[in-house]
């Protein structure tokens, strides 16, 4: 947003919290980037109406604000933020449903309205209510509205593990000591670059992971880049070629990842390239493999052993790395309509190893998007948890911000869940909005919400058998 209307928001923050212009601007211009986006969005969008850049209405937006007003301008700026950016969520999901003819909320669209009434009860009431999910659902008395109120934000901990105390002992899932290993980021974007990190990790013990593979799918399903479009296919330039079975025939949808490869969407895979010796990128068909023709086609588990029988050394482990928990499955109450669709692809096709490795899988950043039953998943799939030491968390600070400038200073160079890693390393706690780029957030075309609730066990990782988890399912 070039001009982000910083006069024209001011004015109304200090109208609608009741505070001097001059005082809002000083909040204002400290808030976060993306703080400043939003609200910015939102008001210049409702002042100058464009039916290409919808934005919804409020019925309460003055009491909700007069309510906020009475508490630190830092606190009240940032919780209406998380209420424009929950709805901004909303309302593209639902205009993307409706192009596509899939189900939604047909009756919010005619007149996009959010009441706001039982958010400010809940607020006067409770002010503590700030740390709470902002949920919207139907209104059954106003069926042409959204009604926005407080959830409590269920505690997360992975206490009930046993802890692992070296990364150097035998890792959940090895039956055997191992000390060659082979990683897999198994939900796409960021994944790989958790997936080095774990590698780092792993030679700091005396073991190696130098056999990196990128799992993304095969159309672009969120914001990348700056003009990529979702939907298309994902093509890969600049790459090594791609990988041949043992009788020699080309695996579609496998690509060895050199120092400038790049791909439509958000790439990343060659970021830790002069880290890692050996890179892959697998396309995963899964949910377009009946629209790709038949000589084109191919499965993850194909696709993974071709490249696993690639490495330079003999593999004893396979760690698949997720980032955030959505291993664990989704949980509607936390407000989440994701679905961790590809990663279970991959853990199941991994599985199908079983017998030529010991199969481990890791959550890195565990409660970014974990369900909240995450830490009882994990406990029957005979997980464990391991504490990082103040050297390590130190050490992968080092490495995402100095080395891969995933930190938000490179508009290319993000993830969500990165990002709210970093902000768990350097001890923030609560709700954070993320240094993502400016154009995945203001967009209609999917946005990415900024907010992330950051909670202590994110500085942990939490290491099961990837064959237990997979039964929990």
């Amino acid at each position: 947003m070039v001009d982000d209307g910083r006069s024209v928001v001011c004015s109304f923050l200090a109208e609608g919290f009741v505070q001097s212009e001059r005082e809002c601007e000083r909040a204002y211009d400290s808030a976060p980037r993306n703080v400043r986006t939003t609200l910015a969005r939102q008001v210049k969008n409702t002042r100058s109406p464009d039916p290409d850049r919808p934005v919804s209405s409020f019925a309460g937006e003055r009491a909700f604000m007069c309510a906020l007003g009475v508490l630190p301008l830092e606190c009240s700026i940032i919780a209406l933020a998380r209420l424009y950016e929950e709805v901004h969520v909303y309302l593209c999901r639902a205009l993307d449903c409706a192009r596509k003819g899939k189900p939604h909320n047909a009756d919010f669209l005619k007149n996009r309205r959010v009441r706001l009434k039982a958010l400010t009860d809940g607020l006067v009431e409770r002010p503590s209510a700030l740390e709470d999910q902002i949920h919207l659902e139907s209104n059954v008395w106003h069926g042409n509205a959204l009604q926005a109120s407080w959830r409590p934000i269920r505690a997360m901990t992975f206490d009930n593990l046993p802890v692992l105390n070296s990364l150097a002992d035998l890792l959940p899932g090895e039956r055997l000591p191992s000390d060659e290993y082979a990683g897999i980021g198994g939900g796409g974007g960021s994944d790989v670059i958790s997936t080095s990190i774990m590698g780092h990790l792993l030679r700091r013990q005396g073991k190696e992971m130098d056999l990196l593979i990128s799992t993304r799918t095969w159309v672009i399903g969120s914001q990348g880049k700056a003009g990529a479009k979702i939907g298309m296919k994902r093509e890969v330039y600049q790459h090594g070629g791609t990988v041949n079975s043992a009788n020699g025939t080309p695996i579609p949808g496998t690509y060895r990842v050199e120092k400038d490869t790049h791909a439509e969407g958000r790439d990343l895979e060659a970021i830790p390239y002069a880290k890692h010796s050996q890179i892959y990128m697998v396309l995963d068909q899964g949910e377009s493999q009946s629209s790709i023709p038949e000589g084109d086609q191919a499965n993850l588990p194909d696709q993974f052993q071709a490249i696993l029988s690639q490495s330079k050394r003999p593999i004893h482990t396979v760690m698949t790395i997720d980032t955030g928990g959505d291993v664990f499955g989704v949980d509607m109450d936390c407000g989440t309509t994701a679905t961790p669709d590809q990663d279970y692809r991959v853990q199941r096709a991994i599985s199908t190893l079983s017998s030529r490795y010991n199969l481990v899988t890791c959550v890195v950043a565990p409660g970014v998007d974990a369900p909240s039953f995450g830490p009882d998943i994990a406990k029957r799939a005979g997980g464990m948890v391991y504490h990082l030491s103040k050297e390590e968390k130190e050490f992968i600070l080092e490495l995402l911000v100095k080395e891969y400038r995933m930190d938000g200073s490179d508009p290319n160079r993000f993830g969500k869940t990165s990002l709210a890693l970093q902000a768990r390393l350097k001890g923030k706690l609560g709700w954070v909005s993320l240094d993502l780029p400016e154009y995945v957030v203001d967009t209609w075309e999917n946005p990415w919400n900024s907010f992330v609730y950051v909670r202590e066990c994110m500085e942990d990782l939490i290491l099961m058998p990837t064959v237990k988890l997979i039964m929990q399912w």
